[in-house]
């Protein structure tokens, strides 16, 4: 792993992005370098079918609300792996946008999750969303916006739902009708509903 990706104390000292939306992972001073060997074969395996060769070379997180952007497969379960580190209690670190992945492993709850440094990139994809940044088509003032009409409403506290009765003739279930009784078709449009009051 190159050096200037990491500080003295071993911490990363630039941010992981995504290396295939560009989504930020993880911020700096995040994630401690590890060697895992036994993460590093197991991601190999899972990603024969790309050409990227997984390093050792890991990025261990001992906390998943230092993510940034963040996803993770369901437990993977014993019986979906040959490998005997897998539990029931293993999942995939993903992108949480584009849901690409996996770039990383957590093999039980409670342990940090590991995430390749193979599988990952330093710097900003090219039209990649700034991390923080607004979702395309909003922008501040919209947002200002919708706050003030939000304390124009009551202080931003939750008000409960006008409730709006409709009353309407009960159908009768074929089951329930008198024997030669038809039930009155309803109109369908407009049309019918004039054609009918005529």
């Amino acid at each position: 792993m190159d050096g200037n990706l990491t500080t003295d104390g071993g911490v990363n000292s630039n941010p992981l992005y995504c290396r295939h939306c560009g989504s930020q992972f993880l911020d700096v001073k995040k994630a401690q370098r590890v060697e895992n060997e036994t993460s590093q074969s197991h991601l190999q395996r899972l990603n024969d079918a790309s050409s990227t060769e997984v390093s050792s070379s890991f990025w261990q997180v001992n906390d998943m609300w230092d993510f940034d952007n963040f996803g993770q497969s369901r437990p993977v379960g014993v019986s979906a792996s040959a490998d005997p580190n897998v539990t029931p209690e293993t999942v995939y670190v993903v992108c949480a946008d584009c849901e690409k992945g996996p770039v990383g492993v957590r093999w039980r709850a409670g342990e940090p999750y590991y995430v390749s440094h193979s599988l990952i990139v330093y710097e900003p994809k090219e039209g990649a969303p700034a991390n923080g940044a607004l979702p395309t088509g909003m922008s501040e003032d919209f947002i200002r916006q919708l706050m003030v009409q939000r304390e124009a409403q009551g202080g931003g506290e939750a008000e409960e739902a006008p409730v709006v009765v409709v009353e309407e003739e009960a159908a009768v279930a074929p089951s329930e009708r008198k024997e030669g009784e038809e039930q009155e078709e309803q109109p369908k449009d407009e049309e019918d509903t004039e054609a009918k009051n005529k």
